[in-house]
């Protein structure tokens, strides 16, 4: 896990991280759909990509956008299969 942390700190960008991050926090639910039930912080999430948190904000904001992730009222987020591709 370390050495992992090590190479996704010094090979890849805020966005690769960041997404690597969601998809380890997420799990398939009873539909097949990749949830993240807990909600993080930005604060939190900054500290665990080694990034600041506006600009994981910033990167969460485009995600949205994006349709990699989809963020529910009861601050649980459904995390898209394509979002892979950036991880």
């Amino acid at each position: 896990h370390a050495d992992r942390k090590i190479e996704s700190l010094a090979l890849m960008d805020v966005y690769g991280r960041v997404a690597r991050s969601l998809l380890e926090f997420a799990v398939e639910d009873s539909l097949g759909n990749k949830r993240i039930k807990e909600k993080i912080s930005r604060q939190d999430l900054a500290k665990m990509v080694g990034a600041s948190r506006e600009m994981v904000s910033r990167v969460m904001k485009d995600l949205e956008e994006r349709g990699f992730v989809d963020t529910q009222p009861d601050g649980s987020m459904l995390v898209k299969d394509r979002l892979s591709s950036l991880a």
